[in-house]
């Protein structure tokens, strides 16, 4: 299949002649990576990090010449595991239409008409692509799984599910409900989750109120004291919170407010981020025909707890493109390093 499918565009003598008049199907999260992670450069192999526990209490009555006996402290790891990952875009100018006025004319055949590397027309491609391309970062860093399995067998992944896109690395969704479990202090429940149809897996009115108060309330003093703290939610509970400040009369450390031209959801004080892109994974790849896989979820830490890793920032977002004289195509390759990583338990509140 070619990289643009014109199969349903009418030509006719109005058509769209510039690339400039292309209207592009708008992305689910163009945020930068770095708007809700911090990032570990240089990376090209399995490195460790480093924990070192904090020190108990020092410091008793002296009773002779001996000083007290202090405890020391432990120090555990885990270790960064980039993976390599790669795609290859191939187009040939004769799989376009010859009259699409959007692709431009060559005045000769060899190699003009092939070649559509540094002209406007393929610069529609390339721009496809840096947008999947960052929007595909998103969905690895929080839904990757390595040992994805649809829902015929026994998974949770929607089935047809290409699981190659998922299963390179674990993703954070992964790490965390592995490391703030039910059992955890620092877990929230949202009982919406357990509905049996995608009716009964609604919220009730005001419940990611309660849910986001039950977070703060379960967060270590050392996350609830952070300044950088934020909870990145997921559209559903937002939205629901959204209508609960519509309909109560609550203080300022509650409101939506504008900031440069951006709405900015607050709870207490502490930034809401909202993340429509998870709502259209969990329906996209997460869906078993009755329910969805936990489509209320929020997380509640840092950018340093949920860092990630790669050998450069520029693999994620740079394309190689050239044109291929012997096959006569237009390549774009992509080719990258990526890991990502929750770090400490106690700096994580989960709530699904």
């Amino acid at each position: 299949m070619p990289i643009i499918d014109v199969e349903d565009l009418t030509l006719n003598p109005q058509e769209v002649e510039t690339a400039g008049e292309v209207i592009f199907e708008r992305a689910y999260n163009e945020s930068d990576l770095s708007e809700y992670h911090d990032i570990e450069t240089g990376v090209t192999m399995k490195q460790q990090i480093v924990f070192a526990e904090l020190m108990g209490m020092l410091g008793k009555k002296a009773t002779g010449c001996t000083p007290n006996a202090a405890d020391g402290f432990a120090m555990t790891e885990k270790f960064w595991e980039p993976v390599i990952e790669d795609f290859r875009l191939e187009q040939c100018q004769l799989d376009m239409p010859a009259l699409l006025k959007l692709f431009r004319k060559a005045q000769r055949m060899n190699p003009d008409f092939y070649d559509a590397v540094g002209y406007e027309e393929f610069g529609v491609i390339i721009a496809a692509v840096e947008t999947a391309l960052l929007e595909n970062m998103h969905r690895k860093i929080w839904f990757n799984d390595t040992v994805a399995a649809t829902v015929a067998n026994s998974g949770v992944f929607t089935n047809g599910t290409d699981l190659g896109y998922f299963n390179s690395f674990d993703g954070l969704f992964k790490q965390i409900f592995t490391e703030v479990p039910e059992t955890s202090a620092q877990y929230v429940a949202i009982t919406a989750n357990d509905g049996d149809s995608y009716v009964n897996q609604k919220l009730a009115a005001d419940a990611a109120f309660s849910i986001f108060e039950k977070m703060v309330e379960a967060a270590d003093e050392r996350l609830a004291g952070a300044e950088d703290a934020f909870i990145l939610a997921t559209r559903s509970l937002a939205d629901n919170y959204r209508s609960t400040l519509r309909n109560k009369n609550l203080g300022a450390g509650f409101l939506e407010v504008v900031e440069n031209g951006r709405p900015k959801l607050m709870f207490d004080g502490i930034e809401i981020k909202v993340r429509y892109d998870w709502d259209r994974n969990i329906k996209k790849y997460q869906d078993n025909g009755t329910t969805r896989h936990l489509p209320h979820r929020a997380i509640m830490t840092t950018k340093s707890n949920i860092p990630i890793a790669t050998l450069s920032t520029e693999d994620l977002t740079k394309l190689d493109v050239f044109y291929e004289k012997y096959k006569k195509v237009n390549v774009i390759d992509g080719a990258y390093s990526i890991d990502a990583k929750h770090l400490e338990p106690y700096m994580t509140v989960a709530a699904y």
